[in-house]
Parts: C-alpha cells; structure tokens; sequence
C-alpha cells in the first residue's frame, strides 16, 4: 500500500518535500549539516508522507489519507505556533530540523519505518508490538520527572491541558474505526513520550524523542475528525400522508 501511494502521488511527494526540507533548513540556518544528512532526509521525506497517507488509508479510507498526509507537512509549522518565548529559538534551531529527519535522522528513519509496518502488518499484529512498546516503555522511564515535564509544558506552550487531552482524543478517534491499529500508534506513541521524560527539556531533548513518531501523531490529530458526529438525514415523508 505504501509503494502503491507514492507512486500514484507522481512527483507531489518528492517536490513537496523538498520545499519542505529547504523551508526548515533556511529557518533553522544550519549550515553544518553533512551532503549525506541532506540527502538521508530528501529520500525518507517523501517516503514519510507516503507510509502517513497509506497508514492513514488503511485506518479511514482515501479523504483520510489526503487529510493525515496535509497534516504531516504542515505538522512542523503548527507546532511552532504552539510554543512561545525563548523555547522557540530552541524548537527553530533543533526541534524542527528534527521533525523533517535534519536532525537525528536515524531516529526519524524509525519512525518513519514503524509507520511503514503499522500500514502494512496485520492489525492484531500492529496491536500487540503496540502494547508491547508501551510496556517496555513504563518499565524502563515510567518513574521520569512528570512534575518537572509538566512545568516545562507550562512554560514553554499555550496550553499544557490541551497535550494532556489532545492524545486520548485522537486516540478515542481511531478506536472508532479499528481498536487494532489504535493500540498499535498509541503504543508507539506512549514509547516515544516515555522515552523523552528524561531528556533535556531546555534543548528540545523531549520533543525530538516526539519527532520519532511524527507520522503516527498526523494520522492520529486526523483522526479526530472521527469524533464529529455525522449529520443525519431527514426521513422521507410517508406517501400515506
């Protein structure tokens, strides 16, 4: 499904990455990244919208696939609406650059793979090496610095309460549609906030351990959509009457 995406997107995937890439790059200003990194991130960039949109395909069908897919690449500019003060310098100049795989590209490539297999992989299968993350995850870093998080939340962002609800929302939201795969992006998404609880919050260390789960975090925000509820039509009047 995911070879069956790209290619029906032609050259969209590749030209928007590209613009998307060079947009972050010139924001960022980093002029040290290595000829290969640049590239590394060029060939998973289109390879990332494309295991979103199959993964979101599989989950809601094509208008989902279109809406996880335009959420993928805008993602990084409503975070930075989402930060505020002296954090944005740090969110420009590292967080960024690593939700597009300029920055700690090997960990964005893993996301992007585990994307891949959530789109392709049996659903019970995808559910249970969810839970599995996830339980892997609470042994190791469950005793993290929450209060500490919480109050970087706090001063960092417009609203602390909205992440802490924002996720089971979204979660609640593809359970509708298979509690299968929800368990399989919300695992994967319990292990990457886990495994950022004892970062360094001041140099984005949280958030780029977010990055490793990007694509799963656009199907899921589009999978609100599933929460609406659907308009009912009006009866057809009785021909008796």
């Amino acid at each position: 499904m995911v070879s069956r995406t790209l290619a029906r997107s032609g050259l969209v995937l590749p030209a928007v990455a590209a613009v998307e890439l060079a947009a972050v790059a010139k924001i960022a200003h980093d002029r040290d990244k290595s000829g290969l990194t640049l590239l590394a991130a060029l060939v998973l960039a289109p390879v990332a919208v494309g295991a979103t949109a199959a993964l979101a395909a599989r989950l809601g069908g094509r208008r989902l696939a279109l809406a996880a897919a335009v959420v993928y690449v805008v993602l990084p500019w409503l975070g930075r609406r989402y930060f505020y003060g002296s954090f944005l310098t740090v969110y420009d100049h590292k967080v960024m650059p690593g939700l597009v795989g300029l920055e700690h590209t090997g960990w964005f490539a893993l996301g992007v793979g585990i994307a891949t297999l959530l789109a392709v992989a049996p659903e019970r299968v995808t559910a249970a090496a969810g839970v599995l993350a996830a339980a892997v995850a609470l042994v190791a870093w469950v005793d993290g610095p929450w209060g500490q998080l919480w109050g970087n939340f706090h001063e960092t962002t417009w609203s602390q309460t909205l992440l802490a609800f924002l996720p089971i929302a979204a979660l609640v939201g593809a359970a509708r549609k298979s509690p299968w795969l929800a368990a399989g992006l919300g695992g994967w998404l319990a292990f990457v906030v886990l495994r950022g609880l004892g970062r360094d919050y001041a140099t984005g260390g949280f958030w780029l351990s977010v990055a490793g789960a990007v694509p799963a975090i656009a199907v899921l925000l589009s999978s609100l959509a599933f929460l609406v509820p659907r308009l009912r039509t009006a009866p057809a009047p009785d021909p008796a009457h």
